[in-house]
């Protein structure tokens, strides 16, 4: 399931950097930020869990 939200997140920057590069429109990039800075939030907090269930079911 994570991989999945990962992919779709991978393929919707792309398509916003696209977009962006393809028409200049600094809405695009705004997004493109924002998309970014989400997925990092996601990809600490996944790997926070992925730490605490390690050091929890030891």
């Amino acid at each position: 399931m994570i991989r999945l939200i990962l992919v779709l997140l991978g393929i919707t920057a792309m398509v916003l950097l696209g977009l962006y590069l393809l028409l200049d429109d600094k809405k695009y990039l705004h997004y493109f930020k924002q998309t970014l800075k989400y997925t990092l939030f996601l990809v600490i907090v996944v790997v926070v869990l992925f730490v605490l269930r390690r050091i929890l079911y030891v």
